[in-house]
């Protein structure tokens, strides 16, 4: 057993089972049977809500089926497991909440694919690149229902889509790390985003124009609360197993922030500790604050327990969500609004900041994340899904060259 939980991708595997678990707990097989079909025929854009489009079961079964289609790719290509490979399947997992789906993922891994034997690369250099480009997906799913009146054709131009814009993802990506230094824990989203601004923009000259959808579902807040605890406890379990010097875990937790991102490698399985305890901590925060629980925010707590072995960690995920309930405060902006809700999670995506230069900055992140995130989806067309990683980049392209040059002249001083 103690082998098995030291393996990154069975615990992960043992983890997506007990979606499918808690999804046939929630609905019947015909129910579920049902709501997958809705959701792959579904347009994809944001926001489009797969618990809204198929029910929370379906919803949790896409997110299982979707995430156990990336744990295969990994497999296949015999993928060293890391940090980053949690945090990667586990962002599939979440934004399978909002967009991606196990058909609509294949064609961009596949352009990702041809990148690497086009630069006759082993793949494996550039297969996490592949899980984060799925970001796009709804471009193909988009081609499907925008085009010609031939379905065959559609779904030739939806495979075609796809594969360019996985093809074109990976050196984009590697390029646009350089910009923010590693600040913005969702790089991928910002490439995404940029690239998505670029597809819109082209399409639009040919008269086609996607248009924002804006599918949230409520009312579940009781049974998404209970399958985020039960999965929380589920990787704190995972984590302590086998270290029972609880004072020491704990103490190696909330000393993460002093590290690089790359928790796994520190502290091994107790990163899955970190993780649970940041699942914890966001359903306590949507207790406090009343949210109402939406399958996008279901993703985005997801992504943030995911993160919380690359780069997230208490200390930062607080600092930075205090300051985007300040920026409510003082701006027109409410906490009621799903998308502030949805953003509200997502900002933790900037943890390198208040972790590297203090709670502070993570506040002031925090604010200006929260304007940046509520509108950068109308110039992306809904095609991205990692918006907040986009508005994640331009908070750390405005915010590190302030950063940076007020510390340079308090180094100054002290000399």
């Amino acid at each position: 057993m103690s082998k098995f939980f030291k393996n990154i991708h069975s615990v992960y595997l043992m983890t997506m089972l007990l979606f499918i678990v808690a999804a046939f707990i929630i609905d019947t097989p015909a129910v579920l049977f049902e709501g997958m079909v809705a959701i792959l025929l579904s347009p994809d854009i944001l926001v489009t809500d797969y618990i809204y489009v198929g029910g929370l079961g379906a919803a949790i079964l896409n997110s299982a089926l979707t995430s156990l289609t990336a744990l295969a790719l990994l497999l296949i290509f015999k993928h060293d497991p890391k940090s980053a490979t949690i945090s990667n399947l586990w962002l599939i997992t979440g934004f399978a909440f909002l967009g991606k789906n196990p058909l609509n993922v294949l064609p961009i891994f596949l352009g990702c694919w041809l990148f690497a034997k086009f630069m006759k690369r082993d793949f494996n250099t550039s297969i996490l690149t592949a899980l984060v480009a799925a970001s796009l997906s709804p471009v193909v799913t988009q081609k499907l229902f925008i085009g010609t009146e031939s379905l065959f054709i559609n779904i030739g131009l939806a495979i075609f889509a796809g594969v360019v814009v996985g093809f074109i993802f990976d050196p984009m990506a590697r390029n646009i790390l350089k910009v923010h230094d590693g600040y913005n824990l969702y790089n991928g989203g910002l490439t995404a985003g940029l690239l998505a601004i670029i597809i819109v923009s082209v399409f639009s000259s040919y008269g086609i124009f996607y248009e924002m959808n804006y599918m949230w579902s409520s009312g579940n807040n009781i049974p998404i609360s209970i399958f985020l605890v039960a999965i929380s406890l589920w990787l704190v379990f995972v984590g302590l197993y086998g270290n029972r010097n609880f004072s020491e875990v704990f103490k190696s937790i909330f000393s993460l922030r002093k590290h690089q991102n790359d928790y796994y490698s520190i502290v091994g399985n107790l990163s899955y500790v970190n993780m649970g305890l940041l699942g914890l901590l966001c359903v306590a925060v949507s207790l406090i604050f009343d949210f109402q629980l939406s399958g996008l925010a279901l993703g985005a707590i997801v992504s943030v327990i995911g993160f919380g072995a690359n780069g997230k960690q208490l200390f930062s995920t607080v600092s930075l969500m205090l300051g985007v309930f300040l920026a409510t405060l003082i701006s027109p902006l409410s906490m009621r609004d799903p998308s502030v809700i949805v953003a509200f999670f997502f900002a933790a995506c900037l943890s390198p900041i208040p972790a590297k230069f203090g709670f502070h900055w993570g506040i002031i992140a925090g604010v200006f994340h929260i304007h940046l995130a509520t509108s950068l989806a109308v110039m992306t067309g809904g095609v991205n899904l990692y918006n907040s990683g986009v508005a994640a980049g331009f908070v750390t392209i405005l915010l590190l060259p302030i950063i940076r040059a007020i510390d340079e002249r308090k180094s100054e001083r002290l000399k």
